[in-house]
């Protein structure tokens, strides 16, 4: 009896993306052919393994079980071969990396872990910016943004990195006296100033619109609003999951129950014609896969925190 031939490797290539992003058009855009070019992989795949991949209807695809542990396995290999590739060219020899971050993300997440990216990459330098200021690639330096947003910028190549949460955090102290979403109104409440709406947002998703809590405080970044809930000034509003990575957490905790309240999410994007520069897509599929490693723990954070 004849076996089948293992698929291609172009048939692994936009499967692996097809899953990770969820969607043909999307893994078609990422590597520059045709939907349907995309579709035609993944049925030779599903005929070569003689099991579905994706659970298909009108407006979308979802993985099946074996699809996604296929599709996390892919990815992972993928990711290493790319990140390989990039480190036995060199580059050209030493480049820079410009960053622009929001100050949580900065803190809690990439600052943690770049000792990893300077291992594999020596020979690359990164500069940082920390900033709430939305960059404009047309007329500025930075290579790569890192945003919370619910759309990100149309002209840029985007990568979601995570979706966000709002949760109310606090001193242990102060949450002994919370017992439900109504108890905030005896609450001072710490309010940040590039997100002037977060609270009353959150509040009408309580069901409790117009409620504000005693006088607040307002400061400009969520790691001082951290610090603050940290010294029992009052309650703040955090982003699970990477909020729990943050070293202004000191002992902060949820104080009850409540409903979850989408906060957008975080996007990595950078120029479309960066898209075949070496150390900037070392950078960006680096940050990915971190982010995808991390994605199982997040996800028990998440739930943890409801």
């Amino acid at each position: 009896m004849t076996r089948k031939p293992p698929p291609s490797l172009a048939a692994l290539r936009a499967f692996a993306a097809a899953g990770r992003l969820q969607s043909l058009r999307d893994a078609a855009r990422e590597l520059n052919v045709t939907a349907s070019a995309v579709s035609h992989h993944v049925r030779a795949m599903e005929d070569w393994l003689n099991a579905p991949l994706f659970l298909r209807s009108t407006r979308q695809v979802r993985l099946t079980e074996q699809g996604r542990r296929l599709s996390d396995r892919l990815n992972r290999v993928f990711t290493e071969i790319d990140l390989a590739l990039t480190e036995a060219k060199g580059a050209a020899g030493p480049s820079v990396i410009r960053v622009s971050a929001l100050p949580l993300f900065t803190s809690a997440y990439l600052i943690p872990r770049l000792a990893r990216f300077e291992t594999r990459f020596p020979d690359v330098s990164i500069e940082i910016e920390t900033s709430h200021r939305v960059v404009d690639f047309d007329f500025e330096t930075v290579d790569v943004a890192i945003r919370n947003t619910g759309r990100p910028t149309p002209g840029l190549t985007a990568h979601k990195l995570m979706d966000l949460r709002t949760v109310p955090l606090c001193s242990p102290a102060l949450a002994a006296e919370l017992r439900s979403p109504k108890d905030l109104e005896r609450a001072t409440l710490i309010h940040i100033a590039s997100r002037p709406r977060g609270w009353s947002e959150w509040m009408a998703a309580q069901g409790l619109s117009g409620q504000e809590g005693r006088s607040g405080v307002i400061v400009d970044t969520l790691p001082a609003a951290l610090d603050l809930a940290a010294y029992g000034r009052g309650v703040a509003l955090g982003m699970t999951p990477i909020v729990w990575d943050a070293p202004q957490m000191r002992g902060l905790i949820v104080p009850f129950p409540s409903v979850p309240v989408s906060a957008g999410a975080y996007f990595l994007v950078h120029r479309r014609q960066d898209r075949t520069h070496e150390t900037i897509q070392a950078f960006v599929r680096w940050l990915r896969q971190e982010v995808r490693s991390d994605a199982a723990r997040f996800a028990r954070q998440v739930a943890a925190a409801r």
